[in-house]
């Protein structure tokens, strides 16, 4: 049963002994301290990375003026419209480079530091707040995100957001709050579509506890704001990413924990250990929070996770019936519930000893992975600019076969000249109307090799390793009149195998 949070906490933190000027001055420093070193480790290294695919394709959108925007990303994005609403006129000030667009989701992700913080302190303490703050400050998930040209850091500082004004709601039960939580919440389900998971288990949660009119209302509200967006929801749910059919479900699962924790790392072997890892870590947690923490502690503690766990698990229902689309960037919505959770068992007054030393082994984790994620290539986005600088210029009409497809080809849309965009979405949109080229260029992989003798007329200009891929370019002589059909046939020749994703690019 769910029962008040922080019924008496509030007047305990008021009535401590050091005078309130200075308390709430130290919190303020502190509290400064980590958001000023979140924007260190956002910002430094914004554009070390180039765009992956789904970056590139946004980039493209927010290239158009607004109507055309719009109507690209009504027929080819797969979530609602507020991202790039809010991206649009950031994208014409600041431009559609690497920088220029990431800035914002930066911007954005900092911002989640300070609400993670009053998340933990409404419904914990100070000190859980703070180090919820620090946990979203130094996680390499996070970090990963807010570097990102994409919606998903403002679905989490959304989320996080609406979050706190529904605990804030659940303990007042303030018109107020309710009414900025039925705002903020109707503005993350515009977002993202797993952010209806979060809201409408804060919903239901509010009904069930305040039954008030106010509640009630709020809740209509956002039923009609999910109800707008649901026909775009239904005709993407019908042409489903082919990408989440490539790795099985239970690989998916395992990779969330990993993920939430230590960011890309779940592209290791350590990702089957992720699911036995989060079963301790909750153990962990439950035994501090019972027997360490004092009773409001425990149920803020236990709404926080009863929220997350909500998140996490109602996709996973909907995935083994049919419905497939879990994977760990869209159950973002957890995480600031999961920060805080974390934050109160490492936070206790008793056992005080094992919760210090869950706070650092946590800690120092998510530092681990960051330094380890910002020093190996294998962890990070496909270098897509480092290739389109191994390809040079071209000394003639050109064709690029890219053996990664249109994840290939989307971003080397944008970093070659002279290149037409492939189309959206992960099939590639080739056209096969004939073109003359004077070179033939192939992006693959360095598993491949290229065979021992080269077709009549063409011959090797040179070869480039960048990361994992491996470019090769090829002059033909004379110049042919070929289809893209054809470019892709001749590519196995030049640079094999194949790849069944196998796109091409034309450059005039």
């Amino acid at each position: 049963m769910l029962i008040s949070v922080r019924t008496h906490a509030a007047p305990a933190v008021r009535t401590r002994p050091w005078p309130s000027g200075l308390a709430i001055s130290q919190e303020a420093w502190l509290l400064l301290g980590v958001t000023v070193i979140a924007a260190v480790l956002r910002f430094v290294t914004l554009s070390s990375q180039s765009f992956w695919f789904d970056e590139a394709q946004a980039a493209h959108e927010l290239h158009h003026s607004f109507g055309a925007m719009f109507s690209a990303i009504s027929a080819d994005e797969p979530n609602p419209p507020l991202y790039f609403i809010v991206a649009w006129p950031w994208a014409k000030l600041f431009g559609t480079g690497e920088v220029g667009l990431r800035s914002l989701s930066a911007l954005i992700g900092i911002a989640v530091v300070p609400l993670t913080y009053l998340c933990g302190r409404e419904l914990i303490s100070r000190r859980a707040g703070l180090l919820a703050a620090v946990f979203a400050a130094i996680n390499p998930f996070m970090i990963w995100y807010s570097q990102e040209a994409r919606e998903y850091m403002l679905l989490a500082a959304l989320c996080s957001a609406s979050f706190l004004m529904f605990a804030r709601a659940w303990r007042t039960n303030s018109t107020r709050a309710i009414v900025w939580w039925a705002v903020l919440s109707g503005l993350a389900l515009l977002t993202q579509y797993f952010a209806v998971f979060l809201v409408g288990a804060e919903g239901l949660a509010l009904l069930w506890r305040h039954r008030s009119r106010a509640v009630v209302v709020a809740c209509g509200a956002l039923i009609l704001v999910e109800a707008a967006v649901l026909p775009h929801a239904i005709h993407h749910a019908s042409h489903p990413a082919g990408w989440i059919d490539a790795f099985p479900l239970s690989i998916r699962i395992e990779q969330v924990p990993v993920a939430f924790g230590l960011g890309t790392l779940y592209l290791s072997s350590i990702v089957s250990y992720g699911l036995i890892a989060a079963a301790v870590l909750a153990a962990v947690m439950i035994v501090l929070l019972v027997v360490g923490a004092d009773a409001p502690a425990l149920r803020g503690a236990g709404l926080a996770a009863m929220i997350a766990g909500v998140v996490l698990l109602m996709p996973l229902l909907l995935a083994l019936i049919g419905h497939d689309y879990y994977e760990a960037r869209a159950l973002m919505p957890a995480w600031t519930p999961l920060a805080v959770a974390m934050a109160a068992a490492c936070t206790v007054p008793r056992l005080r000893a094992g919760a210090t030393a869950l706070a650092g082994a946590l800690v120092a984790l998510f530092v681990y992975s960051g330094i380890r994620i910002n020093s190996d290539s294998r962890y990070q986005r496909a270098d897509w600019r480092g290739v389109a600088k191994a390809l040079g210029q071209a000394h003639g009409p050109r064709a690029i076969v890219a053996y990664d497809g249109t994840f290939a080809t989307a971003p080397l849309a944008l970093y070659l000249p002279h290149v037409a965009w492939t189309g959206s979405g992960q099939t590639p949109q080739t056209s096969q109307t004939p073109v003359i080229v004077s070179e033939v260029d192939v992006v693959g992989n360095i598993y491949q090799s290229a065979p021992a003798r080269l077709p009549q007329g063409v011959r090797r200009l040179g070869s480039a390793r960048v990361d994992s891929y491996r470019v090769d370019r090829f002059s033909v002589t004379p110049a042919r009149r070929v289809t893209p059909g054809e470019i892709g046939a001749l590519a196995p020749q030049l640079l094999g195998p194949a790849a069944p994703t196998t796109a091409v690019l034309v450059q005039s």
